[in-house]
């Protein structure tokens, strides 16, 4: 039931002597005057019934004399990618063709605008054969804006007045962050957003939450807040500065504020909160940063930043969230819900808590990934390298770590790493991405901000700097992800027509079905759940779920006991993304027990293609077409793919006047959606199949 959506450019028809009455549709989005902050733009309409397909039209000039994009679309979504710019308006509009290729009216155009540019990004690419395709976010701290950028740096999107810094993207392509909120006591809360500019989810703002929220498969939020408690001053080289406060700084005495962190979980309808793991409940206190600085930024604050987490992931395989621990230099396993601390890996220090991973030397690390094959990649700042590794300087790396768990029993050794030049050593912020090419996305904050795309043999591929300046903007995270559109998809009513009465559907008694394609156009995979209701119970409300890729389409055919009535049965699909849920569509559609009068100028006298049978099919299918006036005759009957590429040529001569029928057999091609072609001098006529191995 799946088959990949193509596109073809568009190219004009032949003029046929054949008259036409198309509905005219309706222009969805880009909204009439609307200002975007992205210069990819999906462009969506309303079908028309007798529609085979659109010709879509963008232009500069409201006139569209000269149209900077002509395509032709046979859904009801097209995402241009090329021909846009920044501090520009547009007028776009579409046109239905039929399926003897004749066109209807165009639409009355909308017209919409684009803001400015945020970034000045920059770009060298070293192999453009090995880049992975897609596009990069970033966000920058203290300037407080987000921007996405191509593989040539060009921007094609950025968070506009929003002041959103960007922290992550889940695997459906969930887009989480901040917002900076100038004034407010917590000014960062944490917001699930979308890069067409709504706000999905954000967070109570109850107390200060920084640097990572994600969403658990419960759909609930998770997020790193702060939480401070008593402690003690250690004795250290630092002691004299805090005596010299009134301070006992004896490392006994509990008398200065120790600053860690919490991670809370929120319902997500409620937003109270429903779970929480607190560092003081499970680490100790004899443990902390005695050689990286921590300390004397403490005798400058008043309060020691004893943790400083600032990454967390979630496992679903094992139910087990990890995070990153700045100041202890250290990778913790929890169970979820327990609690409990499965292992410690990094640096050992005065508890002896660390389980593994203590010759791997990594320290201040920034962000977490968990791979497909089990292994963890961190982004190792490097701050303290001379200390742990032995480095003239402070040197920061993208590691891999290979983790094996047996029982009670851990180990972990690096199984790969990339150091960065000393130029790019980045003491704070940055993260890296292990990408579906095998490369790996390495950012840091060194060389005003600075991405690498680096593969296995650490060769640099690509390389993106976003030349800010700190401490005005220091890059926080970047990411390569496939697209803007995570959940973009179109719904067509199969046989969808139109008399001058009505629209809809005809729906013979007895057993009957009634048929849509749900074509899923985003960039990132997503799985749909749908419902068919009816007024008439007609369909017993059937419901089901479909995961596809990007690109793929898939026919939901539902069958129903109809019954004759006089008038319409309202019938409504509701499409459902399970991750996108604020991107559900509702299509409503009248069934018909009689034949709708579409009007005898919409079929050329005597030039029939009759529904192929049975469809879907699973070898072989029987094609029926008439012939009638002579005038019609050569005739042309084709197999297409859905690039519209002729695949089998089964009837190419004359045929006498009548009914004739032809059988294809598809055992020599694969699964999927396919055309039959039905040629007559200058008439078309197509139908689709579904071939099911």
């Amino acid at each position: 039931m799946i088959n990949k959506k193509q596109k073809s450019f568009f190219y004009i028809f032949p003029i046929l002597l054949l008259t036409i009455s198309f509905l005219k549709g309706g222009l969805v989005s880009p909204e009439n005057g609307a200002s975007l902050n992205h210069i990819h733009v999906t462009f969506e309409w309303e079908q028309i019934p007798e529609a085979n397909h659109y010709e879509v039209q963008i232009a500069e000039s409201a006139n569209f004399s000269t149209p900077i994009v002509q395509v032709d679309d046979n859904t009801l979504v097209y995402i241009e990618k090329d021909a846009l710019d920044w501090d520009k308006t547009y007028h776009w509009r579409i046109r239905p063709v039929n399926n003897y290729g004749v066109s209807g009216p165009w639409t009355d155009p909308y017209s919409f605008s684009t803001g400015s540019p945020l970034s000045e990004t920059t770009t060298t690419v070293s192999n453009a054969t090995q880049i992975q395709e897609g596009v990069t976010v970033f966000g920058a701290f203290f300037n407080y804006f987000s921007a996405a950028v191509d593989q040539t740096g060009k921007e094609i999107w950025n968070s506009g007045s929003e002041n959103i810094v960007y922290y992550s993207t889940s695997k459906y392509g969930d887009v989480f962050g901040c917002t900076h909120v100038s004034g407010a006591e917590n000014n960062l809360p944490g917001m699930e957003f979308t890069f067409d500019g709504n706000t999905i989810w954000e967070e109570p703002n109850e107390e200060f939450l920084h640097h990572d929220m994600i969403q658990l498969p419960n759909g609930n939020y998770l997020g790193i807040v702060e939480i401070d408690s008593l402690g003690p001053i250690p004795i250290g080289e630092w002691t004299p500065l805090f005596q010299s406060l009134g301070f006992m700084a004896d490392g006994i005495t509990i008398e200065f504020p120790w600053i860690g962190d919490k991670l809370i979980e929120w319902d997500k309808d409620t937003k109270d909160v429903v779970w929480s793991w607190n560092v003081f409940d499970h680490f100790n206190m004899v443990d902390y940063d005695q050689v990286g600085g921590t300390w004397y930024a403490a005798y400058q604050s008043l309060h020691y930043d004893w943790t400083h987490v600032n990454a967390v992931i979630f496992d679903e395989e094992v139910s087990a969230i990890y995070i990153s621990t700045r100041h202890l230099s250290r990778i913790t396993k929890i169970d979820y819900p327990s609690g409990d601390v499965i292992w410690n890996l990094g640096h050992q220090m005065a508890s002896g808590d660390v389980d593994m991973g203590t010759d791997i030397g990594f320290s201040f690390q920034h962000s977490l990934q968990i791979l497909n094959n089990g292994n963890m990649l961190t982004f190792d700042n490097g701050n303290l390298a001379p200390e742990f590794r032995g480095t003239d300087e402070p040197i920061s790396r993208t590691i891999e770590v290979s983790v094996v768990e047996s029982g009670n029993n851990f180990s972990a050794e690096l199984y790969w790493s990339y150091d960065l030049p000393e130029d790019l050593f980045g003491f704070a912020s940055g993260n890296t991405q292990k990408l579906d090419n095998g490369n790996v996305l390495v950012t840091t904050i060194g060389g005003g901000g600075t991405s690498l795309e680096v593969n296995p043999d650490g060769e640099v591929v690509w390389e993106a700097n976003y030349n800010l300046t700190l401490p005005y903007g220091a890059v926080y995270r970047a990411h390569r992800i496939p697209g803007l559109f995570p959940t973009a998809f179109s719904i067509i009513i199969e046989n969808y027509h139109a008399s001058e009465e009505e629209t809809g559907v005809y729906l013979p008694t007895g057993n009957s079905d009634i048929a849509f394609t749900l074509t899923h156009e985003g960039s990132f995979g997503q799985s749909f759940s749908f419902e068919l209701e009816d007024q008439m119970n007609w369909f017993n409300q059937p419901s089901g779920n479909v995961s596809l890729e990007p690109g793929e389409s898939t026919s939901l055919i539902f069958t129903g006991n109809v019954s004759a009535i006089d008038g319409g049965n309202t019938i409504t699909l509701t499409v459902i993304p399970d991750h996108h849920p604020e991107k559900t569509k509702i299509i409503n559609v009248n069934g018909y027990t009689n034949p709708l009068d579409v009007g005898d100028q919409m079929i050329p006298s005597g030039f029939e293609l009759k529904q192929p049978f049975p469809n879907p099919f699973n070898s072989s299918i029987s094609i029926q077409f008439s012939v009638g006036d002579a005038n019609f005759r050569p005739i042309k009957l084709e197999i297409m793919d859905l690039a519209g590429r002729g695949i089998e040529t089964l009837v190419d001569g004359n045929f006498a006047t009548g009914s004739h029928e032809v059988k294809w057999n598809a055992d020599a091609h694969p699964s999927g959606l396919y055309f039959v072609k039905l040629a007559m001098g200058e008439q078309i006529v197509t139908k689709k199949i579904l071939y099911l191995k």
